[in-house]
C-alpha cells in the first residue's frame, strides 16, 4: 500500500480517450499544494484510452478492468487502491480550473462535519449546471416530469429540486451533489461503505450521499469552485451496454431510480414512484391522442415505450430477483 496522501483523484475512463486526456492535463496544469495521486480506471475501453494514460501520463496509477464495471463499480476498483485522506471522485470530461483542489480540500478540512462536498459545475460556454440538488421524492419527481420545474424556477416551491431559485452564492447543505466532483472524506468510506454497484448508471451518488446523510455526515455544495463539466460522453458511446439510443438509457434511469426508492422506501415507495410517473405518461398518451401531427405521434409513442418501461421494470426488477 502506497504511502498516504491527502488527496486521491479517481477518473473512471470509458471509451473517452481524447477527453480523459484533457482532464488529466488540467490535473497537471492545476495540480494541489497537497500531496496527492492520481487513479485512472479503465473499464474495458475499446478505443485506447488506457494504452494513451499509460503512454502520456506514466505516472497515473492506471487500472485496467476486463469488462465495464459501470460508474460504481469503476470508481470503487479505484476507491479500494486509494490512500487519499480525501477521496474525489473526478468525471473523465470534468475539467478542473486554478485553485479549485486547494480551495475544495481547505474547506473540507476546515469543516469535520461535512462528508461529500460537490462544487459547481458549468458547461464548456461557462452556462451553470444543476449542482447541488434535494434527494429524490414523489412530489419532487411529479414537479421535474410534469415540467412545473422548469416553468417557474424562481419559485421556492416548485424550484426546490435544483435549488433553482437560490442564487448558489454561499455553501449550503444539500440532499446530494452531482458526481461529476464529488469530494468524499475517507471516514465516510470507511464508516458506510462503497458505492452502491446495484447501480450501473445514474443514482449512485443520490444513494451514497443518503447513506452518508443517515451516517450524520453533511453533503455541502460548495460554490466557490467552478468545474467544466461536458456530461454524457461516456453515455455517448456505442458498442456498450449502454449506448446513446434513448430506450437504453431511459431504462438505465429507470432502473436505477427504482432500485433507490426500493432501497430507501420500500416496496410501497417503488410502486408509487412508478404509478406517478405511468399516470403522466398515460395523460401525455391520451392529450395527444386526437390530433395527427408528427410532434403528437412522437408524444404518443414515447409515452408508450416509457410505459411500456416502468412496467417491465417494476415487474422484472423491483419486484423480482433484481430487486435485491
Amino acid at each position: 500500500m502506497p504511502a498516504p496522501v491527502d488527496l486521491s483523484v479517481i477518473i473512471v475512463s470509458f471509451n473517452t480517450r481524447e477527453t480523459t486526456r484533457e482532464c488529466l492535463s488540467y490535473i497537471v496544469r492545476y495540480s494541489p499544494d497537497a500531496s496527492f495521486e492520481v487513479i485512472v480506471v479503465d473499464n474495458a475501453s475499446a478505443d485506447g484510452s488506457a494504452d494513451m494514460v499509460e503512454h502520456d501520463f506514466p505516472w497515473v496509477r492506471l487500472i485496467r478492468l476486463k469488462k465495464n464495471k459501470g460508474f460504481a463499480g469503476g470508481n470503487n476498483e479505484g476507491i479500494r487502491k486509494a490512500s487519499g485522506r480525501y477521496i474525489l471522485l473526478l468525471n473523465s470530461d470534468a475539467f478542473i480550473g486554478e485553485g479549485v483542489f486547494n480551495s475544495t480540500l481547505d474547506f473540507m478540512k476546515k469543516n469535520p462535519s461535512i462528508g461529500v462536498l460537490g462544487c459547481s459545475l458549468t458547461n464548456a460556454d461557462g452556462s451553470p449546471q444543476a449542482s447541488a440538488r434535494m434527494l429524490p421524492s414523489l412530489l419532487n419527481k411529479f414537479l421535474v416530469i410534469t415540467g412545473l420545474t422548469s416553468r417557474f424556477p424562481k419559485s421556492r416551491f416548485f424550484g426546490r429540486v435544483d435549488f433553482s431559485w437560490w442564487d448558489h452564492s454561499y455553501p449550503r447543505r444539500v440532499g446530494w451533489v452531482v458526481g461529476a466532483y464529488f469530494l468524499i472524506r475517507r471516514e465516510v468510506v470507511e464508516g458506510v461503505g462503497l458505492l452502491d454497484e446495484r447501480y450501473f448508471l445514474y443514482s449512485e451518488e443520490i444513494d451514497f450521499c443518503k447513506s452518508a446523510q443517515k451516517s450524520g455526515w453533511d453533503v455541502v455544495y460548495y460554490p466557490y469552485a467552478r468545474v467544466v463539466h461536458l456530461g454524457g460522453q461516456s453515455a455517448a458511446c456505442t458498442g456498450s451496454q449502454v449506448s446513446a439510443h434513448g430506450r437504453q438509457l431511459t431504462a438505465q434511469r429507470i432502473k436505477s431510480e427504482f432500485r433507490y426508492y426500493r432501497k430507501w422506501h420500500g416496496v410501497a415507495g417503488v410502486t408509487a414512484s412508478a404509478l406517478v410517473e405511468l399516470a403522466w405518461r398515460i395523460a401525455v398518451l391520451i392529450k395527444n391522442l386526437p390530433f395527427r401531427s408528427r410532434k403528437a405521434q412522437l408524444k404518443r409513442s414515447e409515452s408508450l415505450k416509457v410505459s411500456r418501461l416502468i412496467v417491465e421494470t417494476l415487474l422484472t426488477d423491483s419486484f423480482g430477483k433484481g430487486a435485491n
